[in-house]
């Protein structure tokens, strides 16, 4: 997203510069330093990735993968052309490196600074954005890249890859150039030429990281979130770029001439657009084919693309097109503002319709963009404007950095809770009642014994009278209720909660607000329904019984969104009639596991997600566990299995329904929190006693 208007610029080929020189226009014709059609591709990309973040497309996020392709493309065609001369060369290189870059994310990170300025940990997050480690923070702080209520600066994670980048290539391919040139002087072989040699490094750089990426995603405890941020993982579409720009100068003349696309070249590109449509479409960051094959092809097909524009072509006329230029020469901008004005809406107004968000979040953002482009990027960048002279240049970048850091003191010391930590608290797996007596039942985990609940009985108490020697009356004032295991009052009903994170968030509600008539028992396991191939979940077949045998409860709550894999191996399409049936039978199952020790099982039907929650179900709604008509068929096989087994249905997402399905109930547009946890818990109470 960054190095994508700098293939004609003065600060890497030392021409004289355009104020201006991302105003390229499509009747410009193309040459070695001018390239609509990349300019096109960057307008595409940044499209994708908005739409992404927007909901619209699950797959949206391989235009960053497009951004690294060309990123490392015209980056290393520069390098190439006039590669830095010693160390005061590469200094230099690295210093307009930062007066292009830096401008932009400084205003952006203020704006977010002042904008977000309670929001607990937005100092770090904007420390580490300026000073390029965002994705190794978000990492560190086991953040999840399809979390709900993300950081606002959460998409810099990408920025930090691309400078790392700059920071290590231009050193590694001096010192490859280097190195080539020696060789190629003592055995003077064709493939020892400096572009050869960096083309094959490079080549090989981004197989290596494409395996290893796939080798972190094939674990069945693989953290997602780690291969998406890692810069180690994510290299790979940059380094192929790298290897695609070296490959081209392999000669000369090439160098200086912009030769016409071939028609075969063009006939693959159309190909790779289709492929890049399909994984837009079909990818999921938290799907393990993502890493494990989906982002190789997304650079692969990325490649053919850019190569359809280094010349003139019918793909470079098509992305010439003067919209996409437009947005082509402001993606930088535009991929800085558009996520926090998103942000920024949906935490304002959360009830707002996702449509008006979009609208909104993409006029805001091209007008911001824009404003950035002709007052900050170019006249720090080409030292024109306002910024020609020394002294209000510099006056700049001090009170920047001034301001920045007396923000960043002021945010560092906020401790509101962002949503995410509020719905954190409701994944707090509550702990075991506390009981009067207990039977051991054998070994559990390691020598812990596990302990059955025993029931507290109310007896009056007699004590000894003082008065009658030897004698006893009874002494009402010594009437009291014995503590039930969670409750102050005697007859409290045994609840076990069983279920996903969902169910977690109600067993907290109980717990909290019906104490005092509901003693609760949570086993639930967060992410996990009854899937019977789901990595890192028990199966519920093991835990389930288990927990009816352990705790002996008198009701069971069932709480949970809806599952898929419910057997090994394939199964049909989830709305067909064979799907139905297949799930009513293991729905059936499950009741009856938990029915066998006489308990009556209350089984919750799961609330439609807002267009928040489907971050759960990576950002997609149709075709996931976010879909109202998968929803919908789901519960009607729980009804269709409960009827002949005397289970009690409850409809939760007609109660949301009844409250007006506001975001006040679900900050995440999923789980539960604050007030409408405890309306809840309120609802569910009565039914479960």
């Amino acid at each position: 997203m960054t190095a994508l208007t700098d293939l004609h610029s003065t600060d890497a080929v030392g021409s004289v510069p355009s104020p201006h020189p991302g105003a390229a226009r499509s009747s410009r014709p193309p040459t070695a330093w001018n390239l609509p059609g990349l300019t096109g591709l960057r307008g595409i990309a940044v499209v994708a990735v908005i739409a992404y973040h927007l909901g619209y497309l699950p797959g949206g996020f391989v235009g960053v993968d497009l951004f690294f392709v060309l990123s490392g493309f015209l980056i290393t065609s520069l390098l190439l052309r006039h590669p830095p001369q010693g160390p005061s060369g590469l200094t230099a290189w690295w210093a307009r490196r930062v007066r292009r870059l830096t401008p932009a994310v400084a205003v952006v990170v203020l704006a977010v600074l002042v904008l977000f300025l309670t929001r607990s940990g937005i100092a770090m997050d904007a420390f580490a954005t300026m000073t390029w480690w965002q994705n190794w923070h978000l990492i560190a702080e086991g953040t999840s890249y399809w979390a709900s209520s993300p950081s606002p600066l959460r998409h810099a994670w990408s920025l930090s890859i691309e400078e790392q980048f700059y920071l290590l290539w231009p050193m590694l391919l001096v010192g490859l150039v280097a190195l080539s040139r020696l060789l190629h002087r003592r055995f003077r072989h064709r493939l020892l030429r400096p572009p050869i040699v960096v083309a094959i490094a490079a080549a090989i750089g981004a197989v290596v990281s494409f395996a290893w990426a796939a080798w972190l995603a094939s674990g069945t405890d693989a953290d997602l979130s780690r291969i998406y941020f890692g810069t180690d993982t994510r290299a790979g579409a940059l380094l192929a770029g790298c290897a695609m720009a070296a490959w081209m100068q392999r000669r000369a003349e090439r160098r200086i001439r912009v030769r016409r696309v071939r028609p075969w070249t063009t006939r693959t590109a159309v190909l790779a657009a289709i492929a890049l449509c399909v994984l837009c479409v079909t990818l999921t960051p938290d799907a393990s084919w993502t890493y494990r094959g989906g982002l190789a092809i997304a650079a692969a097909a990325a490649l053919v693309l850019v190569a359809a524009c280094t010349g003139p072509g019918p793909i470079g006329t098509a992305l010439s097109w003067d919209p996409l230029q437009w947005l082509g020469t402001r993606s930088y901008a535009i991929y800085l503002w558009s996520w926090p004005t998103q942000l920024l809406l949906q935490e304002h107004w959360p009830d707002l319709p996702l449509a008006l968000v979009a609208a909104a979040t993409v006029a805001v953002s091209l007008v911001l963009a824009d404003v950035s482009m002709r007052f900050v990027e170019n006249p720090l960048r080409f030292r024109s404007g306002w910024a020609q002279a020394v002294r209000p240049r510099r006056a700049a970048w001090g009170l920047g950095v001034v301001i920045l850091a007396v923000i960043g003191l002021l945010a560092a010391n906020s401790t509101v809770e962002t949503q995410a930590e509020k719905v954190a608290k409701e994944f707090e797996k509550v702990p075991d009642p506390t009981t009067t007596t207990a039977t051991s039942l054998g070994p559990a985990k390691g020598n812990a014994p596990v302990v059955a609940p025993t029931t507290t009985i109310c007896v009056p108490t007699t004590v000894a009278a003082p008065q009658f020697s030897g004698g006893t009356v009874f002494d009402p004032s010594t009437v009291g209720d014995v503590a039930d295991p969670t409750g102050s009052g005697c007859g409290a009903t045994r609840v076990l909660v069983v279920g996903d994170s969902t169910g977690r968030g109600a067993a907290n509600g109980l717990r909290r607000n019906a104490s005092d008539t509901l003693e609760v028992w949570d086993r639930t396991v967060l992410g996990c329904g009854i899937q019977a191939t789901k990595p890192n979940c028990p199966s519920w077949r093991d835990i389930w019984p288990k927990a009816v045998a352990e705790i002996r409860p008198q009701v069971v709550l069932v709480h949970m969104g809806i599952s898929t894999d419910l057997v090994p191996g394939p199964e049909p399409r989830f709305l067909s009639a064979e799907a139905s049936q297949l799930r009513q039978q293991v729905i059936g199952e499950a009741m009856d596991a938990l029915r066998a020790g006489g308990a009556r099982v209350v089984w919750a039907l799961p609330a439609v997600p807002l267009d928040q929650g489907t971050f759960y179900c990576g950002g997609a709604r149709r075709g996931t566990g976010c879909d109202p008509a998968w929803i919908l068929k789901w519960d009607s096989d729980v009804i269709a299995a409960a009827a002949p087994r005397g289970v009690t249905v409850v409809d939760l997402d007609s109660w949301v329904a009844s409250r007006g399905r506001t975001l006040a109930d679900r900050g995440d547009g999923l789980h539960f929190s604050g007030e409408g946890r405890d309306a809840e818990a309120a609802w569910l109470a009565p039914q479960l006693r």
